[in-house]
């Protein structure tokens, strides 16, 4: 029996060599695993790709051993975000500059967050009037 699927967030850093190669096709094509693009910035300098990758634990670390077999330094994202309701006063102001559109309004006009798109950029913290958002690392 397999192990529990898990949905992970890689960040993914390519150099100025690697940048112009098929690396992400390549892993996609050589797992069968489908990698969700949440955020990339990346030129012929190189950059930068967070994915999201839904798999048990043993696929992530093969697909982690893969893409620095292939030059790229890859990791784990260990952070999280958090919406403090008490201090929130759903001004919007987080949801302009969400990249991801992560944080939304919900029907009732209040400022809710889908962790699972946030990229942890950290634009929604600094344009928070209120300081409601907070970014932390988890170990």
């Amino acid at each position: 029996m397999g192990s529990e699927k898990i949905t992970q967030k890689i960040l993914l850093s390519y150099n100025a060599e690697k940048a112009g190669e098929p690396i992400l096709a390549t892993v996609i094509k050589e797992t069968g695993l489908l990698l969700n693009v949440l955020h990339a910035k990346i030129n012929s300098q190189g950059g930068e790709i967070i994915i999201s990758v839904e798999a048990s634990p043993e696929q992530v670390e093969g697909i982690l051993n893969r893409f620095r077999s292939m030059g790229v330094e890859a990791k784990i994202l260990r952070q999280t975000i958090s919406l403090d309701r008490e201090r929130c006063i759903d001004c919007g102001a987080c949801i302009s500059v969400c990249p991801t559109r992560a944080l939304k309004f919900s029907k009732e006009w209040e400022v809710m967050l889908d962790e699972n798109r946030c990229v942890y950029c950290k634009l929604c913290t600094e344009a928070c009037p209120m300081r409601a958002l907070s970014l932390t690392k988890l170990e």
